[in-house]
């Protein structure tokens, strides 16, 4: 998925909004003391109900909703984002049963909180549940599975809520006709499944939207709608991710927090490697750009522009000054900081993707900046928690707030003239203003169980008591009443619709920002990529639509940062130099990581990045599947190599001619005659395939293989090296042409800590299955069976007597 979903500065100002109408509310409901007076005292007690109110900061964690619907093979999508109110379309594709790729790679990308389907959609249905229920722990948090009916949420239905939708970039001013001619340009009817989800969506948020953002009297708004695609994707599984140790979350370990979304952190992995990115959207996209490597040439190629551009020492300054601003991507700043961003990427007008960025319209941009800076007060909005209007904006408005101002003397006056007026047992009286009933004094009872006569004071009017305070309006309330009035609510009503008409310029707006934001945290993640090239030396790799995967001294991009020294080994596959490559070698001598580090140059290559090599030509792929690492889990029901025998049936039947696959000693989980034969007949699949036949690699013990298997050009065997030193051996780590005599497991189990006395009884029976005779009998074993066995002989003995 292409698109990201950036923080807008609108975003600060509609939650201002809310927070200034939620404010508003509570102190509607809730009186503000004003002043207190007590006899033989000289000052005013003054008090605030808010001054202790703790200012909340918004939760960063996005909580997404994933409608998604399948019929016929074809995949529709549509996402909403709660925070943002963005609203996005996955373009019809095809997705085919039973493994629904398309699906778990969107699922991968997305992360939702929610996922709505419809109940009748079988498999596809038990996929989906699989996927939340078994994925549930790994991912960013717990996802609910919603059913919706069959009925309700009928594509007739869904397609006329559709027609109702309210979008910010349509004409104004428009007719009916006119606007659903509007939308059929931007969302196209015919991808059923598409337009089947969008509708889905809109009908649960109408219906749900008071439960998912709490507020009665509000309806979803969509402040803008994007397309996203998978088309030019390389598909890539779960376990392959896993395996090549592209991602590896680590759940919190508090049971408290484990599950709880934003709480997972990130283990050893190329994701940990790459986040290095100044901004939360930027680190936010990183995930999204890992999880869609592309085989779009043109895509690609603009990436290594930036990420060549950024890594010459001659840029360092603007890198340093671009990475300043983007670390304020996040909120108000962002329009300050995305036009210094634009200006700056004027110097590499030459390399496309900045080009774009240095072209945008930034006269909106100024404008909005200027409009918010003149008008917002943010240090004081921060501090009162609600939008508040900077002085000189407009004079009726700072008339008000003068007057408001002068309140804290005039009431305290007010409360001292009051308890003169007062009779003399009464010791102290609050001045406080209530929404509705105006200015009022407030005197503590004097008493306990005063009678209404006796509540009746000279001059005064009982309005009501409140645990111990009775409420009185006097002649000076209502002097305040008709001199002052409802300043405060007057105040607030004045700057909330400051804030609308400012809210609307920017929703007017809102394309050109969310675009440019956008590019920036693109821009934001193509710089960690350059970061982290230029650390390990990375180099360029070369990308041709050639059916070819030729590395020159490759190296494993987790392995060089954990380890002091590491042998570089070079691969070549293509239809010349063989596309089946056939690993054998010891135990530990380094054919995994071998295998790994082709699998991650080649991932890196279709993502954009440099790679851990002397140079490289990578052909462009469409799949990457591996049987590299067996996760078990309860949940699964299965096997361990029953995991094993699903991971490569996977790649048998989804495989293309332009794919990679990667197998790490497949058969090893059932016997040896069982593990060859199903491990000859699925190489045999592939070589059958001649020229179609994908890249292939693969890594086995069973050093017999060639046996078994068909006399191809494409298949190459390679062993890695080994000397020997005093009888045992030394692994070079280094790849040559061949096949491996053995895989030293003995030795390999003595160097790890097995007993001396275990492994020369390993060698001994080792000898006698070879030449087929009985293993020599154990001495110490059979002298004392013989002592047991006259004893118990002598024990018989005895008894007969």
């Amino acid at each position: 998925m292409d698109e990201s979903t950036p923080d807008d500065p609108s975003r600060s100002v509609i939650q201002a909004t809310t927070r200034a109408r939620e404010s508003d509310s509570t102190r509607t409901q809730n009186h503000f003391v004003i002043a207190k007076c007590r006899r033989n005292r000289d000052a005013a007690v003054t008090s605030n109900s808010n001054e202790n109110q703790e200012t909340s900061e918004d939760f960063d964690v996005e909580e997404k909703i994933l409608a998604v619907s399948s019929r016929s093979g074809k995949l529709g999508a549509a996402v909403y984002t709660l925070q943002t109110g963005e609203l996005f379309l996955l373009d019809e594709i095809v997705d085919r049963p039973p493994e629904f790729q398309m699906f778990l790679t969107l699922f991968r990308q997305v992360s939702p909180a929610k996922i709505l389907l419809e109940g009748k959609q079988g498999t596809f249905a038990s996929v989906t549940r699989k996927t939340v229920f078994e994925t549930g722990n790994d991912t960013e948090g717990r996802c609910r599975l919603i059913f919706l009916s069959s009925k309700e949420y009928s594509f007739e239905a869904c397609k006329r809520r559709i027609y109702s939708l309210s979008l910010p970039h349509e004409p104004h001013h428009c007719t009916e006709e006119e606007r659903i001619v509007f939308l059929r340009t931007v969302i196209d009817f015919n991808q059923t499944q598409t337009v089947h989800a969008l509708g889905m969506l809109l009908k649960y948020l109408d219906l749900n939207w008071t439960n998912l953002n709490m507020e009665m009297q509000s309806k979803p708004q969509f402040l803008s709608l994007r397309k996203i695609s998978l088309v030019d994707i390389v598909t890539i599984d779960e376990d392959t991710y896993r395996g090549l140790q592209i991602f590896s979350s680590v759940s919190h370990p508090s049971g408290f927090k484990k599950g709880v979304q934003g709480s997972n952190k990130e283990g050893l992995s190329l994701f940990h490697i790459y986040s290095k990115c100044s901004s939360k959207v930027g680190q936010r996209r990183m995930r999204v750009l890992m999880q869609h490597p592309t085989r779009d040439m043109t895509t690609l190629q603009q990436r290594q522009d930036v990420v060549a551009f950024f890594m010459r020492p001659q840029n360092d300054s603007i890198l340093r000054n671009i990475c300043s601003s983007l670390r304020f991507i996040k909120n108000v700043n962002t329009l300050y900081n995305a036009v210094l961003i634009c200006e700056m990427c004027e110097v590499a007008k030459n390399i496309e993707f900045l080009g774009q960025l240095a072209s945008c319209d930034n006269n909106k941009l100024y404008e909005m900046a200027l409009y918010m800076n003149r008008i917002i007060d943010f240090d004081q909005s921060k501090t009162e928690n609600k939008f508040t209007v900077k002085a000189g904006v407009d004079p009726e408005l700072d008339m008000k707030k003068q007057t408001m101002a002068s309140l804290h003397g005039l009431m305290s006056e007010t409360a001292k003239i009051e308890l003169q007026r007062l009779p003399t047992f009464i010791e102290e009286c609050t001045m406080l203003y209530m929404p509705h009933l105006g200015y009022l004094l407030g005197v503590k009872a004097w008493a306990q169980d005063l009678t209404m006569e006796q509540k009746e004071l000279p001059d005064m009017k009982f309005m009501f008591q409140n645990n111990d305070y009775i409420h009185y309006k006097s002649k000076g309330c209502e002097e305040l009443d008709v001199m002052i009035g409802d300043t405060y609510p007057e105040i607030v009503a004045h700057e909330t619709r400051i804030m609308m008409r400012l809210t609307t310029l920017i929703l007017d707006n809102l394309h050109t920002l969310s675009s440019i934001i956008d590019k920036c945290a693109e821009l934001d993640c193509l710089i960690a990529i350059s970061k982290v090239s230029k650390e390990f030396n990375f180099v360029r790799p070369t990308l041709t639509t050639d059916k070819i995967i030729d590395i020159k001294q490759g190296k494993h991009p987790l392995h060089i940062i954990t380890c002091d020294s590491f042998v570089p080994n070079d691969v070549t596959s293509s239809l010349e130099t063989g596309l089946v490559k056939i690993l054998t070698g010891p135990n530990s001598s380094g054919k995994s990581v071998y295998m790994k580090q082709i699998g991650l140059i080649v991932y890196l290559a279709h993502i954009g990045s440099f790679v851990p090599a002397e140079r490289a030509t990578v052909g462009i792929i469409s799949h990457m599947y591996t049987r590299i690492q067996s996760t078990e889990c309860v949940a699964t029901h299965m096997s361990a190599f029953l995991i094993d025998l699903r991971q490569m049936a996977l790649a048998l039947q989804e495989s293309t001619s332009k794919s990679l696959i990667i197998i790490d000693e497949f058969g090893k989980g059932t016997s040896e005659v069982d593990g060859l034969s199903l491990l000859a007949a699925c190489l045999n699949t592939l070589i059958f395939q001649g020229e179609n036949c994908p890249h292939v690699l693969l890594s086995t013990h069973f050093l017999n293989i060639q046996e078994f298997i068909v006399d191809n050009p494409i298949v190459r065997f390679m062993r890695f090296e080994h000397v020997m030193e005093d009888g045992e051996p030394v692994f070079l780590f280094r790849v040559t042409e061949g096949s491996a005599d053995g895989s030293f497991a003995h030795q390999v189990a003595a160097a790890s800590g097995i007993h001396n006395g275990v492994v020369q009884r390993a060698n001994e029976v080792l000898k006698a299955l070879k030449n087929n005779t009985l293993p020599p009998a154990n001495e110490k074993i059979t002298t004392k069976l013989k002592t047991f066995t006259e004893i118990i002989t002598a024990e018989l003995l005895t008894e007969d007597i």
